[in-house]
């Protein structure tokens, strides 16, 4: 079959795809961000209003689809959970994301059509824990620090930061400890929102690299 010639790296089907993805988790967020009866609940102390805990909880959710779907065909996956220490004994911090290499110890709630998927995972088995932000305007810095004694890669991705913060809090996050940071699009209320389409390839490649790497 004769190559066909096309016009630039970022022309083809596969390209097209993955872009897809962050294409409709990028608009369903910034949606909700920029409804302005949700503007307006964000303002005032009122209750009524999603918390910032539940958007990070979707995010992360977003995030593992996307992410198993890179990673199919591979011996690795991607899950929300614990990992656990080589005695068993002691489990991480919370982990947003797990990529790992498939296998669990426990998986709680593993029914047909769970509420919850989360997995308890073998340390010796993780490759990176993605910490998840709805809105990023600083850096845990003691995350890293607790997440390291269990693994030694830990990346960042949040939903949206501020338009001029990308570069200062990616600096940040990478004096803390975290190896990458992302963002799907910088936002403030004065503003529109501005897809991070950039960032979004990183991470594809990213997460590429794991799958050559083992």
């Amino acid at each position: 079959m004769a190559k066909i010639k096309t016009n630039s790296s970022t022309d083809g089907h596969k390209i097209l795809l993955q872009s897809e993805r962050f294409e409709q988790m990028a608009s369903e967020f910034r949606s909700w961000r920029m409804s302005t009866f949700i503007r307006q609940l964000e303002k005032s102390r009122k209750k009524g209003k999603i918390l910032p805990f539940v958007r990070g909880l979707r995010l992360s959710a977003h995030l593992i689809y996307a992410t198993r779907e890179l990673l199919e065909g591979t011996n690795m996956t991607a899950n929300w959970g614990h990992l656990l220490d080589n005695d068993g004994n002691f489990c991480s911090p919370e982990c947003d994301v797990i990529i790992h290499k498939n296998g669990h110890i426990r998986q709680w709630n593993d029914t047909g059509k769970p509420v919850m998927d989360f997995r308890f995972v073998s340390m010796n088995n993780a490759l990176v824990v993605i910490s998840c932000k709805s809105r990023v305007r600083s850096i845990d810095e003691e995350y890293p620090r607790e997440m390291n004694v269990y693994v030694g890669r830990i990346w960042l991705f949040g939903e949206c930061c501020g338009p001029r913060s990308g570069k200062s809090l990616a600096k940040k996050a990478e004096k803390a400890g975290y190896e990458k940071f992302w963002y799907l699009y910088t936002w403030s209320p004065k503003t529109e929102a501005t897809f991070n389409r950039g960032g979004w390839s990183n991470f594809v490649d990213e997460v590429q690299k794991l799958k050559d790497s083992v």
